[in-house]
């Protein structure tokens, strides 16, 4: 009784809990700089100004922690981070549809930088910027929607780093999942939108992880080494050509929950019922389940501290 209680607590903790990033400084987020509040800015959001240039009095503020220079497309960067080189608590820098191509040594002057999104910046030199930022301590970095197909290897310098997002993308070599396998602590990865028909054999390789974003694909069933991940608690699998609940999730041994609406599903295999597993949390919204496969599915899993079938009308 009390082992299903301490998991109930914690697959509460995960669903309330978030992967969400720039949530560093929980302070107002400030478009502009006022003179009157020099102190009190710890957030700046310049985006989507038409910037030439940083504002002068950005050296200023006392104590800036995140700045989002997203979509200024006339914005030297190089200058910019020397100017802002001032902030040596500067945690967060959001580099979003830039055009960038490159990273300017100037990034390095950032001792303190954890977090890093470079979205929509297809044609970049991944390599060049991961050399770059390789001795700073970076936790996240965000390389959404840049026409990505595969890893370099010296992703594996980012020994900090915690939360990955390669969404919108089409990364599918073996090669990329090792890498990113040698990464000790990565804690969450997306690769959702990466038009996978098949996981390669090596995300069996991601064996720290704890939250697995794979949805939005096109996979019908999981390779064998899919297993291996034995420390996920979190999949989301929605979105997908799923036909049947995968069984491979009743052999990890950590897996608590998974979302998995809006598949092909029509059946739930009978390990579900034979095996002993982790598992106590399932959302399979929006599949085509039989109702006598529905009602089989509730006394299967009735000890499920979540569980819903529903079904939305369109």
């Amino acid at each position: 009784m009390i082992k299903r209680w301490l998991v109930y607590c914690m697959c509460l903790l995960l669903l309330c809990s978030s992967c969400n990033t720039y949530t560093t400084f929980y302070s107002k987020t400030h478009v502009e700089i006022n003179s009157e509040k020099f102190s009190k800015i710890h957030r700046l959001d310049l985006s989507n100004q038409n910037l030439n240039e940083l504002p002068k009095s950005i050296t200023k503020l006392k104590d800036l922690r995140m700045i989002n220079l997203s979509n200024n497309m006339n914005l030297d960067i190089d200058s910019s981070l020397r100017k802002l080189a001032i902030h040596q608590n500067l945690e967060v820098l959001i580099l979003d549809s830039l055009d960038i191509k490159t990273i300017p040594e100037s990034i390095k002057l950032f001792p303190n930088l954890k977090q890093i999104s470079l979205i929509n910046n297809p044609g970049f030199n991944l390599s060049q910027i991961l050399q770059q930022i390789s001795e700073l301590p970076i936790e996240f970095l965000n390389l959404k929607n840049n026409k990505l197909t595969k890893l370099p290897e010296n992703i594996k310098a980012l020994k900090n780093l915690r939360d990955l997002n390669l969404s919108y993308n089409t990364i599918k070599d073996e090669e990329s999942y090792s890498y990113l396998g040698e990464l000790p602590k990565l804690y969450s990865l997306w690769i959702d939108h990466n038009k996978l028909k098949e996981l390669p054999n090596s995300t069996g390789e991601l064996s720290q992880i704890r939250f697995l974003y794979i949805d939005h694909n096109e996979l019908k069933e999981l390779p064998d080494q899919f297993t291996e991940m034995r420390k996920v608690w979190v999949i989301h699998a929605g979105y997908n050509l799923f036909s049947e609940l995968p069984p491979e999730f009743t052999k990890m041994k950590a897996l608590l929950m998974v979302h998995i609406n809006n598949n092909q599903i029509q059946h739930i295999p009978k390990v579900y019922e034979t095996d002993k597993y982790a598992l106590a949390g399932l959302i399979l919204d929006n599949n085509p389940l039989p109702e006598t496969e529905i009602q089989r599915a509730k006394k299967i899993f009735n000890g499920f501290f979540l569980l819903s079938f529903k079904q939305e009308l369109y």
